[in-house]
């Protein structure tokens, strides 16, 4: 049920071809059906962003598009699919993946999904993807400013507890971080 042309927020609206759909989501399948794990599907997406083949560059693309363009779903999906959608989402942010303005809106998701009352399911799916690109939270003092609003954040990730208390304290004072995408009009702080 994911429709590609409608463009998420950033994310390229590109109609693709359907032979490019269907090679896309055999490796969400894959993913899905234990075939692949998140690590190789990650390391094949590197390799695809950077080919020098067209063919892979838009699976890759599509792959990214349909990720974002399925958020709106996510609340439907099993646990252990929404946990494997998790892990892939956030890796994508930590391995750099996405860039620019569709970094800005992998991580307005993941704060979404952290703002949902704890124990949801789509708490629990931006807790797993916000766990797998934390190294990265320096890099983006405001984001963290966003993170240090959420109450109950430090109930599922203590070891982020100073951090985002130093966050905190720099409300409405820190810059944005050298390549940190703008969460301007998401702030409900």
């Amino acid at each position: 049920h994911a429709t590609v042309g409608g463009g998420v927020g950033g994310v390229t609206g590109e109609n693709f071809p359907p032979d490019v759909e269907a090679e896309a989501n055999s490796y969400f399948q894959r993913l899905y059906s234990n075939q692949h794990t998140v690590d190789n599907t990650v390391e094949m997406l590197t390799r695809f962003r950077g080919s020098a083949n067209r063919r892979e560059r838009d699976i890759f693309g599509c792959m990214v598009h349909n990720l974002f363009d399925e958020y709106r779903f996510f609340p439907k999906y099993p646990e252990k699919e929404l946990r494997i959608t998790a892990v892939l989402f956030g890796r994508l942010i930590a391995h750099q993946l996405v860039l620019s303005m569709t970094l800005g809106v992998a991580l307005r998701c993941v704060l979404d999904a952290l703002r949902k009352p704890f124990g949801t399911k789509m708490f629990a799916f931006g807790s797993e993807a916000l766990e797998q690109f934390k190294q990265r939270l320096p890099e983006w003092p405001q984001y963290c400013q966003h993170l240090a609003a959420v109450p109950h954040l430090p109930q599922a990730h203590p070891d982020l507890a100073s951090l985002l208390g130093a966050a905190g304290e720099q409300r409405g004072v820190s810059q944005l971080g050298r390549d940190e995408p703008s969460m301007m009009g998401g702030d409900n702080g």
